[in-house]
């Protein structure tokens, strides 16, 4: 993109287990990523069953957004935009976080569970470019620490959205497995997945979706366990799993303690805690839409989704700044 006709934005996804920061180049109505990075936060441990975040995880989520900040200065970010989901849309405290990071000059958006299912569909959508669904019906799959985002679609509408209390932070909390899980652990995070997932299975009886789009830190982490070439795939393109192989393999993870999952190739250490909670999700879900027929993993979540939105708006600085960004310079980030 020519530099004297490009806009620069940076995205912040403050989200319950990472943070993430993604600055694109926005020109044409398109966007070009520029800089990616993911920090492990944690900031919803322990907040579910206590109801707040604790103020060690609320430092480091600052902390994180400090180094964003000064990262952002750096590659001259023209416009910004930070969105905060399930764990401070549900910590007593919440507001206590978004607070403190107003005061080091960071307007964070936390936004409802149908916002988050529709920036993440912008997103995942973006990826999907080389696939026709031929008159079929998708189910995207996006599991974050507090919550899952489900989105039934097909190419010309979306059908349904929910936004669920299956987070793997979430269910770690109310279900304080054992390591590795136990057959009850796994049966009591199937009993609640099947509680949260009956309207869902309603909305979907007329038209079963027959493809899978999963979005996550354990889909990334699945496919590289499938192929040790996928991390340099292009992120632009989602790509496909062996379906029988991933199920076998959310079965086979989800009975491996975390001590093995360390030895495992292609299993970031910070996956672990929640790895094997999240495994259960996965197979669980396919076994719940048995419909489904052909599964990808796409790289694009709520931030892309987000620059997608914003590279359609960046040629008017007016329509930017209407749609809730904000310039590096109205507000002066902490250094």
């Amino acid at each position: 993109m020519e530099s004297e006709a490009r806009t620069r934005l940076g995205v912040v996804d403050c989200g319950t287990n990472t943070f993430t920061l993604h600055i694109a180049d926005a020109a044409d109505g398109r966007w070009q990523s520029v800089f990616k990075q993911r920090r492990f936060v944690r900031l919803g441990q322990d907040s579910f069953r206590s109801g707040r975040l604790s103020p060690l995880r609320m430092r480091r989520g600052l902390d994180v957004l400090d180094s964003f900040g000064q990262t952002a200065r750096n590659y001259g970010v023209d416009y910004f935009r930070a969105l905060g989901c399930s764990a401070l849309r549900d910590a007593a405290n919440g507001v206590d976080f978004v607070q403190a990071a107003q005061q080091r000059g960071w307007n964070i958006e936390v936004v409802d569970g149908a916002s988050e299912a529709e920036w993440i569909h912008l997103g995942v959508k973006d990826t999907l470019g080389h696939l026709d669904l031929a008159g079929d019906s998708a189910l995207t799959v996006d599991i974050g620490g507090g919550s899952v985002e489900l989105i039934h679609w097909s190419q010309e509408a979306i059908l349904g959205r929910w936004s669920l209390d299956l987070g793997v932070a979430r269910l770690t909390d109310w279900i304080k497995p054992k390591d590795p899980l136990s057959q009850q652990d796994m049966a009591s995070i199937r009993s609640v997945i099947d509680g949260a997932l009956a309207p869902v299975k309603a909305a979907v009886a007329k038209d079963h979706p027959r493809w899978m789009v999963g979005t996550s830190g354990a889909f990334n982490t699945l496919r590289t366990m499938e192929d040790s070439k996928a991390p340099w795939n292009s992120p632009r393109q989602a790509d496909g799993f062996n379906v029988e192989a991933l199920k076998a393999r959310c079965d086979a993870l989800a009975a491996t303690s975390k001590e093995d999952m360390h030895s495992i190739g292609g299993m970031h250490p910070d996956r672990v805690p929640y790895m094997g909670v999240a495994c259960v999700v996965i197979g669980h879900l396919l076994e719940q839409f048995p419909h489904v027929e052909r599964v990808y993993r796409s790289r694009h979540t709520l931030a892309e989704g987000v620059l997608v939105d914003g590279a359609a708006r960046a040629q008017f600085a007016e329509t930017l700044r209407e749609a809730g960004w904000w310039s590096l310079e109205d507000i002066h980030l902490s250094h």
